[in-house]
């Protein structure tokens, strides 16, 4: 899957092992894995202000309703980084625990990276792997 590839995971596990269906966003693939963020449409954490907010107490960036093929405002949790093997995400999707959504516009696929690599919870390899997919981007005509 590509940067800004939206996706439903049937079966999305939480760090603590907890099990839930979750809209997930690709921000990089590198060396046969793919890192993603979580979404949420329960906003009673956050603020409904436009994009990037990595220095609330709940970082995340906010996409108000219809700003994408999302039909409900959505908070991408920047507080928890997931990494999934290729190979892994190829045999589910033919599982069909998972199915592409849908892709972000490469501008507001932009932003989220550059709002994402400023946040306390990624490790070093996590934002390198952000900026490469990145790079590839703003190379694209």
């Amino acid at each position: 899957m590509n940067p800004g590839s939206l996706f439903v995971d049937r079966h999305f596990k939480f760090n603590d092992g907890a099990e839930a269906q979750k809209i997930l966003i690709v921000l990089g693939n590198y060396n046969g894995v793919t890192l993603v963020v979580k979404t949420t449409s329960n906003g009673r954490l956050f603020l409904n202000d436009f994009g990037c907010q990595v220095t609330h107490r709940f970082p995340n960036f906010y996409l108000p309703k219809s700003c994408c093929c999302l039909e409900k405002p959505t908070w991408v949790v920047l507080n928890e980084f997931y990494e999934f093997k290729h190979r892994e995400l190829l045999q589910r999707h033919f599982d069909c625990d998972i199915w592409h959504i849908g892709t972000l516009p490469p501008i507001l696929l932009m932003e989220l990276m550059n709002c994402s690599v400023q946040a306390e919870d990624i490790s070093f390899s996590q934002i390198e792997m952000i900026k490469s997919s990145l790079k590839e981007i703003e190379s694209e005509p």
